[in-house]
């Protein structure tokens, strides 16, 4: 689709939300996903005088919706639903499942394109579309900031955006340092201080995914990032700490390194879903010029890579 005219639907879309539309949001549970949705949700809100009527966490992460989202979109009588930050089009058999329930899918997403042509019903918005930004580089969050910028205020929201970019760890990347010079100076805040914040996010996610629901609504209702490091949801940050130092502990000690692979491999058994909070630690921090690959044992008869 041309750049105008996917920007074009996108604003086609957004403009017709309604006051009497039932609108679900449903998002990623990870940083980004939870910033992404935290942003969606307080533009939904703006562009029609009213936040969603449904907020869809699912249970665990995934790129389609479980049949118990299914059934909050029925049990709700969902009219339009907003997806953000996975790639829904990976899985077409359940974006026609939604389709018989609600008459209009918005998906915003920056992961790769999976030939999902769109429908009548469903349209797929992703940085391909419109700019030249490396998908992977363009998270979510930063996504969904840029584009309902164009349609409501949201600069009270902009360290929202900035703490989706560091949890997809694009901190560095030099197309958005202006932006974070301009939302840490209109926030008083420190990019140390966004850091702890999408830490907290990781953190919630891997010890306690049952509350992402709650922190995505505090996230989204919070002005200063300071609210977050003062939250009910900060100590987790410091308890899954100490389980990650523990793990590379392990690490250290168990790891195997393939020197003419470029390979790094650990295998470890954990019963919470922890092995992304380590790997990143271990990929930008101690081999950022290899590959590295975990495989998590959660004794539940299944491995994790």
């Amino acid at each position: 689709m041309p750049e105008s005219a996917a920007l074009a639907k996108f604003d086609s879309i957004v403009k017709a939300f309604s006051s009497t539309d039932r609108i679900a949001l449903c998002h990623d549970l990870d940083a980004d996903g939870v910033c992404s949705g935290a942003i969606t949700f307080n533009a939904i809100r703006l562009l029609r005088g009213r936040a969603p009527d449904l907020v869809i966490t699912q249970a665990y992460k995934t790129v389609e919706l479980l049949p118990a989202s299914i059934g909050l979109l029925r049990k709700n009588k969902i009219e339009k639903l907003v997806v953000v930050d996975f790639a829904f089009d990976q899985k077409p058999e359940s974006i026609l499942a939604a389709e018989k329930i609600v008459s209009q899918i918005l998906v915003i997403d920056h992961h790769k394109q999976y030939g999902f042509a769109g429908s009548e019903k469903t349209f797929i918005i992703k940085p391909q579309d419109f700019s030249a930004i490396e998908p992977s580089r363009y998270p979510t969050a930063k996504l969904a900031y840029d584009l309902f910028s164009r349609h409501a205020p949201l600069a009270e929201f902009s360290w929202l955006a900035c703490v989706g970019l560091i949890g997809d760890a694009q901190e560095k990347q030099e197309q958005w340092q202006s932006f974070f010079r301009e939302a840490t100076a209109r926030h008083n805040c420190t990019l140390g201080e966004l850091r702890s914040v999408a830490d907290i996010i990781s953190a919630v996610e891997v010890l306690e995914p049952s509350k992402l629901g709650s922190l995505l609504l505090f996230l989204a209702g919070s002005k200063p990032p300071k609210d977050v490091l003062q939250s009910e949801f900060a100590p987790y940050a410091k308890a899954l700490e100490k389980k990650v130092d523990a793990l590379l502990e392990e690490f250290e000690k168990k790891k195997e390194i393939f020197e003419d692979a470029g390979l790094v491999w650990f295998e470890f058994g954990a019963d919470t879903n922890i092995k992304s909070a380590v790997i990143n630690k271990v990929s930008h921090n101690r081999y950022p010029q290899k590959t590295a690959i975990f495989v998590q044992d959660k004794g539940d008869g299944f491995v994790s890579f």
